[in-house]
Order: structure tokens, then C-alpha cells, then sequence
């Protein structure tokens, strides 16, 4: 069976992770369309979409069929944000909200210690892409070694029969 290689030994992609990071884990928005945070995000640079990207890292981005993308550990947030003024709204402040007024509240922005937290993780997930691709490395010389050997072997083998 092939080996799937790492999405993090992509070029730059650690780059494009980390932006993504960054803005949607402040937006005041939790989740948008794909190519309203294209708008955001700017040019990706290790993909040919933003689409590609959260596709990728399902371990930090939620992306829906019908194109909405968000962080994950945002999305586990309950809808209580105000993004219009700002605010966390508590329960009895969003009971007295009428029914239009609750679709509009989104999940919390994250903080930036979280949102660190999430860079840092991606980093360390980039660097055991590395060394994971380092380990194996030394199995390419091997291989080819214990495949000479063989042809070798079986070219004595054909080489006796061939005299004989």
C-alpha cells in the first residue's frame, strides 16, 4: 500500500495554514462562504484554493458541501456572539432576542492564547511531517541494495544452469 504523503510537506503550506489560522480564529464571523475568505486570506500559496487547503486539515477547518468553511474548535462554540456590537450575549439575553435576532449571533471569536495554541500545533504537526518523511529516507539505499543482491543472485543462478 502507498504511503499518503503528509499535506504539510506541501510547499508553504504551513504559511497558508497558519494565515488561515490567524484571521478566522479572530473574524468576528465564525463561518463564511470559501470565497468570502478567500477575500481575507488573500492569495494562498500552496494550493490552487482556500477549498484545497481546508479540505487538507480537516483537523482544524470544517468545510461543508455547500462551501461554508469555519475553525472547528469554533464551531464548538454555542451561537452567543454579537458580531455586530462585539459581545458574548448570556442566556437570558438571548431569550429576549427575537427569533431574527438570534440567527445573526455567531460562535466567539477565539482568544489569542487559543489561537496560539492552534499555530503552535500546526507547527508541530509540520515538523513530525518532516521527520516522519527523514525515517523512512533510509529505506530507499536498503531496498536498492537488497534488490541488487537479488538480481545478482538470481543472475549466478541462471549463469550455472545457463554452463551446465
Amino acid at each position: 500500500m502507498k504511503r499518503k504523503k503528509s499535506p504539510y510537506l506541501t510547499d508553504f503550506r504551513l504559511a497558508d495554514v497558519v494565515a488561515a489560522l490567524q484571521i478566522m480564529g479572530i473574524y468576528p464571523w465564525a463561518s463564511r462562504q470559501v470565497e468570502d475568505w478567500s477575500k481575507k486570506l488573500g492569495n494562498q500559496l500552496s494550493a490552487d484554493s482556500w477549498t484545497t487547503i481546508f479540505r487538507e486539515h480537516p483537523e482544524f477547518f470544517r468545510l461543508t458541501d455547500d462551501g461554508w468553511a469555519s475553525l472547528r474548535w469554533r464551531h464548538g462554540y454555542d451561537r452567543t456572539y454579537d458580531a455586530d456590537t462585539g459581545t458574548e450575549l448570556t442566556p437570558s439575553q438571548i431569550q429576549a432576542l427575537n427569533e431574527d435576532q438570534r440567527k445573526q449571533l455567531t460562535r466567539k471569536p477565539l482568544t489569542a492564547d487559543q489561537t496560539e495554541a492552534l499555530m503552535k500545533t500546526a507547527v508541530d504537526f509540520h515538523t513530525r511531517a518532516l521527520e516522519h518523511e527523514r525515517e523512512h529516507r533510509w529505506l530507499t539505499p536498503f531496498l536498492f541494495a537488497i534488490l541488487a543482491a537479488v538480481i545478482g543472485f538470481a543472475g549466478a543462478i541462471l549463469g550455472a544452469i545457463l554452463k551446465s
